[in-house]
């Protein structure tokens, strides 16, 4: 049988029959390599499917909405002793101002503002967004489920999905981030401290966030995506005790998944590390796929893994991006490749590289994992 890159990938999600295993790379940006750059969606999807012959989606983004009369400001200072300026934004709520100060660097990439959530925001906190209950409350006023109508969704994934209907790829949407956002919010360290002192705090984010990844999921399954995928990257042992991640997380998630299955919708829920102690926890919140975890750095053991959760969820991952393709050679990167299917097998699996191929590492060794996954797949 042939199969669409949408039929493919929908089946390993499921832990279906394929016609072969698929590839399906994450990038973090476009490839320097000059004949694999793309500047547009659909230059992305003619480099994924036609020229590197691996699978490929397109995303749909469903926001949230803001209190109306939020407005907000960004102004730089020059401190004695700093090259470079450092950032200040105050956004302004019904229930005050909520502020941010960062250290700009030479590879700050948000230009002249800060991002509520950005992990180039969390190594450079100053002062962070939230400290306090009132600061709490100011995000209440930025953060709310969105009120867009099923009619105004669907005429915007309008275009979004003509494309994918042209390639014949699925459509992903990105429904929420949890206590992933806690470390932009709080700052790394204080995010886990104020888990201990003030756990109201984070149940209010969890919750607040909670509600407007369950009105994503509604609006997803309105706007007939294909899959969702939630970020749980900063939502492991990492940062919290397995008890306060069943505290915060567990009701709310499999709240979430029950909804998306009532839709027909698979979820892939991205960890990385800190993952060995949530092995039970994952079989029983029983996402249909865990992306991103990292297969060579942070302590994971991959059989543990094959055999506590292989034959319960799909498994997309495969290499880890800095070790494999950043610091391995185009032999060492064929012999993970082959690793990953030794242990995990070829159904219910889709081969990536974990979190993502940034531009900077060495192309030969990139192409080498598709090589290899041609061979086996």
């Amino acid at each position: 049988m042939s199969m669409t890159p949408r039929e493919r990938i929908l089946a390993a999600l499921r832990r279906q029959e394929v016609d072969y295993a698929p590839c399906l790379p994450i990038f973090w940006s476009s490839p320097t390599a000059p004949e694999f750059a793309w500047e547009t969606e659909e230059q992305r999807l003619d480099v994924a499917l036609d020229r590197l012959g691996v699978d490929a989606f397109v995303d749909f983004g469903i926001g949230h909405r803001s209190h109306p009369a939020v407005t907000e400001r960004v102004w730089e200072e020059r401190v004695p002793g700093e090259t470079l300026p450092r950032l200040h934004k105050a956004i302004e709520t019904p229930a005050g101002a909520l502020t941010c100060t960062v250290r700009t660097t030479d590879d700050w990439p948000h230009g002249a503002d800060i991002p509520l959530v950005s992990d180039f925001v969390v190594s450079r906190i100053v002062k962070p967004w939230i400290e306090t209950d009132r600061d709490m409350d100011c995000l209440e006023h930025l953060w709310q489920a969105s009120d867009a109508s099923a009619v105004q969704v669907r005429e915007s994934i309008a275009p979004v999905r003509a494309l994918a209907d042209r390639r014949q790829v699925p459509v992903r949407a990105y429904i929420g981030m949890g206590l992933t956002a806690s470390l932009s919010l709080f700052g790394a360290e204080a995010a886990v401290l104020t888990s201990v002192e003030r756990p109201h705090l984070l149940d209010r984010l969890a919750e607040i966030e909670h509600c407007m990844t369950v009105r994503r999921i509604e609006l997803a399954a309105e706007a007939g995506v294909d899959f969702l995928s939630r970020n749980g990257f900063y939502e492991t042992t990492d940062f919290w005790s397995p008890a306060q991640i069943e505290r915060f997380l567990g009701g709310r998630l499999r709240r979430e998944l029950d909804l998306a299955h009532q839709a027909d919708l698979p979820v892939a829920y991205t960890v990385c590390t800190g993952i060995m102690p949530l092995l039970d926890f994952l079989k029983r919140t029983a996402f249909d796929c865990l992306f991103g975890i990292e297969p060579a750095l942070g302590n994971q053991d991959m059989r543990a893994v094959a055999r506590e959760l292989g034959g319960e969820c799909c498994m997309w991952s495969g290499l880890s991006s800095p070790f494999h393709l950043g610091q391995g050679s185009p032999e060492s990167v064929r012999a993970a490749v082959r690793e990953f299917y030794e242990v995990f097998g070829k159904r219910g699996t889709i081969l990536t590289a974990t979190p993502s191929i940034r531009p900077y590492w060495p192309w030969a060794n990139v192409m080498a994992m598709f090589e290899e996954w041609r061979q086996l797949r």
